[in-house]
């Protein structure tokens, strides 16, 4: 006999009787009767909340949840509102721990922050997705988990596996690459996967369709990203599949032909993402093939968005998007093909900037003119735009770790509206697991320990897309929203696990930030991170191409020129006796060193914890413990790097003492590391073919105690002539010694917006030891920044940007840089939480 769970709720015409309303109530009746409980109280649709005790706002997406003695009332401004009020009830009914299963915090109203909060899901290995693809049930839950926890949109990613489809021998896994002829049979083109079975063919169209529907039944918008439209068909000899019937002669038809036919027939589908660069497969400056393949979307007939990926874009190709009649996005890089601090950088590194001339015609935009939009949001954010923004977080930085910090998942709500941006899409951990060939049967879930893995692949990262979610929707959310997860897999390790995870998902950010050796993901994995030697010698075939002077870790840029600077910058500046206003890289180990202790302490009190070895807890916490040993290994590696460039500049063989003693201290925290690890996790973990994008931590070590030999090497048989150091150098020593980190100070006075060619006024309301300088430029990335010095004035001092400068298209951004009793400070500079963004944005009006 089923269990009755007594649940009444009133239906309002048009909104629960069809839709996500419909089934976030079926989702209710699901959570009661899973744990044979009874409602207890009455649920009312209210459709309008002017007797709601909390104040709402009527905005898209916005809901309430109150009581009254008439039962509990919900409200939502549209049908996905109210699907979240519903879910937010029955997700506290699935985690229900007394005999109130809506208990949590009420009245509660919540709006959105971001307006476009995606989760893209890459497929990148037969051997390691194919079970994913077709789990139906897996499905069910899974897009259940990002509607409950406010995602609105979901990218199911096809053809991203490789870069540069031409002439490249690592093309081996095909499977969706060139995703068309793997789905269905275009009428009129006898295009074919050689050897692919029909039933499998159709098999997979079947599948893709089922996605679709079960997104739209949820209220998520379902986006299909197909980033390659090309690739050497007749040149992939290690491919495990080979496509017949395609050409140049015919290629720009069958895609406007095929992109019709998937619109007409997966009418849930709501938008499509396209790669515009070469690497999509076709070459920049190709502007016919985008006009058949824009006029397929619009040959559907219906609004559907043309998502335009951001590198190779430029001005032309969104005007032909805006010339189908279809709504646009484009949709750039949060930072590069990594995750760094929630702000948007300041700067774009040096290399990012055009070059005179581009390396090959087939790439003269994103290597050309339009390089600067490689990596970030380039000459896109204009006040007056007509398409939407959307930036995209790749899964360079953390592949394998958990991660959860609500501080920073709450920053990317606020700050991925940048300047009228519209959200964020984030590329979930696991993608590119297999990437290029390299899957592994049986290796999904990365563990080697038994009872580890839970039952699919992405619940390792429930926690994740329920703090990532709520962050993104509401960064004021209440902490009851993921707390209740924790609480029902964590036991009493609740608590640490909440705190030692946020310290530890702050971690690989911030390295990524302040470490850039290289902006593809295809190289720099700072996770399991491949040694870039201190003085060189080491890490070249890691960085490729992408690094500019001589390939060691003090060279490396920062992803963030205008606010950190590397060790050789630094130690260039203590010679010359210059102060330096950015952050240095000891003040970046400062920070990591307590993420560290924040961590340890975290695992030191989960000791005590009845539930630590609960499988979740465990997870965790393992995790967190790994992600304390990154943050020493690099704050070490930092501090190592500032005594290398002053070894290096001076030549005086002294300094290697201290430039050893934390050499070896990032050596023994990764000695640390790769001790937890060795148990839990596979040997070779596999997101590429090249030895930088696989492997383990303990696989990395050889490397590391290479790079020490050669240190004391260079110590103990003087093979670098001995010098003292001269003047400059004690100098530099001395004041490397007495340096005081960077604070930060709020004391600056300017206005919110201003008006285009009208002059700008700044003032700072405190005291300096001499004048501050104030920095700014326009939102635009193309350009480089200015500084003009601060004029004392009554109670502080002043500078304005002259009207000329703001004869602009775009916003402005600005901070100050000063000293004050001898301490550097900037001006907002960067909150403890590191969630905050470190310079004022002013909006034209």
């Amino acid at each position: 006999m089923n269990f009755d769970p007594e649940l009444h709720i009133d239906d309002i015409a048009g909104l629960t009787a069809t839709g996500a309303p419909l089934w976030a109530k079926e989702e209710i009746m699901t959570a009661l009767s899973s744990r044979r409980l009874k409602a207890g109280t009455r649920i009312n649709v209210v459709s309008e909340p002017e007797n709601a005790p909390v104040e709402v706002a009527r905005v898209a997406e916005a809901f309430a949840i109150w009581r009254d003695d008439t039962g509990i009332n919900i409200w939502g401004e549209d049908e996905r509102g109210l699907a979240y009020a519903l879910t937010e009830l029955a997700d506290r009914a699935r985690h229900c721990i007394g005999t109130d299963p809506f208990a949590g915090p009420m009245p509660l109203a919540e709006k959105p922050s971001a307006r476009i909060r995606s989760i893209a899901r890459l497929f990148c290995s037969e051997e390691e997705d194919m079970e994913w693809f077709h789990d139906r049930q897996g499905w069910r839950d899974y897009l259940t988990t990002l509607a409950t926890n406010r995602f609105n949109r979901f990218a199911l990613t096809l053809g991203m596996g490789y870069n540069y489809p031409y002439h490249n021998p690592w093309i081996r896994d095909v499977y969706f690459y060139f995703p068309y002829p793997f789905l269905f049979d275009v009428p009129g083109h006898n295009v074919q996967v050689r050897g692919l079975p029909i039933e499998e063919r159709d098999r997979n169209y079947e599948t893709l369709k089922f996605i679709a529907r079960e997104a739209a039944r949820r209220g998520l918008d379902f986006q299909l990203a197909l980033w390659t439209q090309n690739y050497d068909f007749d040149d992939v000899a290690n491919a495990n599949y080979h496509i017949d019937g395609i050409g140049n002669d015919n290629l720009s038809a069958y895609c406007r032909a095929a992109i019709t036919k998937l619109l007409v027939e997966v009418p849930e589908i709501t938008g499509l993402t396209f790669r515009v660069h070469v690497e999509g497969g076709i070459a920049e400056g190709d502007y016919d093939f985008w006009q058949e393949a824009f006029a397929g979307v619009a040959d559907a007939g219906r609004p559907v968005e043309i998502d335009q990926h951001g590198k190779g874009l430029d001005h032309k190709l969104i005007g032909m998007a805006r010339d189908t009649g279809m709504p646009i996005t484009v949709s750039p890089k949060y930072l590069a093909e990594h995750m760094g601090l929630a702000y948007h950088q300041s700067s774009i590194r040096n290399k990012e900037y055009p070059p005179e001339k581009p390396r090959a015609e087939w790439e003269k935009l994103s290597e050309g003119s339009r390089k600067f939009l490689r990596y970030s949001y380039g000459d896109l954010l204009t006040k007056d735009k007509d398409y939407s923004v959307l930036y995209r977080i790749w899964a360079g930085t953390q592949r394998v770790l958990v991660w959860g910090d609500p501080e920073l998942a709450g920053g990317y709500g606020r700050l991925s509206m940048f300047a009228g941006s519209d959200g964020v899409e984030w590329c979930e951990p696991l993608s590119f697991k297999g990437r290029m060939g390299t899957g592994v049967p049986g290796q999904r879930f990365n563990y080697k320990e038994q009872g580890l893995a839970p039952k699919r692949d992405w619940e390792k990262y429930a926690y994740t897309y329920r703090v990532w979610g709520r962050g993104l929707y509401n960064p004021e959310g209440p902490r009851d929203g993921w707390m209740r997860h924790l609480h029902a897999t964590c036991g009493d390790a609740a608590d640490v696990c909440e705190t030692g995870l946020a310290f530890a998902s702050r971690v690989l950010p911030l390295v990524t930030l302040t470490h850039a050796p290289s902006a593809s993901n295809n190289h720099y994995w700072p996770e399991i991170y491949s040694n870039i030697g201190l003085l060189g010698g080491a890490g070249e075939l890691a960085v490729g191409r992408d690094m500019e002077g001589p390939v060691r870790f003090g060279n490396a840029p920062t992803f963030d020129s205008e606010l950190f600077a590397t060790a050789r910058e630094w130690a260039e500046k203590l010679l010359a006796g210059e102060a330096e206003h950015r952050y240095t890289p000891l003040d970046v180990a400062d920070w990591l060193v307590d993420l560290s202790e924040g961590c340890e302490k975290a695992v030191m009190q989960s000791r005590n914890c009845a539930d630590q070895l609960l499988p979740e807890a465990r997870r965790i916490l393992i995790d967190v413990e790994i992600c304390s040993g990154i943050a020493r290994f690099f704050a070490e590696r930092y501090r190592a790097a500032v005594w290398a460039e002053l070894f290096l500049a001076t030549k005086a063989t002294h300094l290697i003492e201290p430039l050893l003693d934390h050499a070896k201290r990032s050596v023994m925290a990764w000695d640390r590391i790769a001790d937890l690890s060795r148990d839990i996790y596979h040997d070779d973990l596999t997101y590429g073919p090249e030895s930088w994008l696989r492997g383990s931590w303990q696989q990395r070590q050889a490397e590391m105690r290479a790079e020490l030999q050669d240190i004391e090497g260079r110590r103990g048989m003087r093979l670098t002539k001995s010098l003292a150091l001269s003047t400059e150098g004690e100098a530099a020593v001395a004041a490397l010694k007495a340096r005081v980190p960077v604070q930060r100070t709020d004391c600056v006075d300017a206005p919110e917006t201003f008006t285009r060619g009208k002059n700008f006024t700044v003032r700072y309301n405190g005291s300096a030891d001499s004048a501050p300088v104030l920095h700014y430029r326009v939102v635009d990335q193309s350009q480089r920044w200015c500084k003009a010095p601060m004029t004392a004035q009554d109670k502080g001092f002043a500078a304005t940007i002259p009207g000329d400068y703001l004869e602009t298209p775009f916003h402005l951004q600005f901070f100050v840089s000063l000293t004050e009793a001898g301490v550097p400070k900037l001006a907002p500079g960067l909150a403890e939480s590191l969630s905050n963004q470190p310079y004022y944005l002013a909006l034209q009006v």
